[in-house]
């Protein structure tokens, strides 16, 4: 057995994030701890909620995955810019 793993999955309630999900639960290892969250749980747009959601979770892997879907049309019309900020947690 390795050093424990805490992974925050973002995008957890999506199509991928889940299928993620289903396959963890599946084939469980007793030194991962899985936690998937969605729009719901954090908005990354936002950095103090975004550090909040890592302070909580303190993951040492993450697997984004969120996104903002609507569509080829809706994201030209909307002309959507987005910010990942890099989070430095100690």
């Amino acid at each position: 057995m390795g050093d424990p793993k805490t992974i925050l999955v973002t995008g957890g309630s999506g199509l991928v994030g889940k299928a993620i999900q289903k396959v963890t639960q599946d084939e469980k290892r007793p030194d991962e701890t899985w936690i998937f969250v969605g729009s719901k749980d954090a908005n990354l747009c936002d950095f103090q909620a975004t550090k909040q959601l890592f302070e909580k979770h303190k993951p040492t892997h993450v697997i984004h995955l969120a996104a903002m879907v609507g569509g080829l049309f809706h994201n030209m019309s909307h002309n959507l810019d987005f910010l990942v900020p890099w989070l430095f947690l100690s």
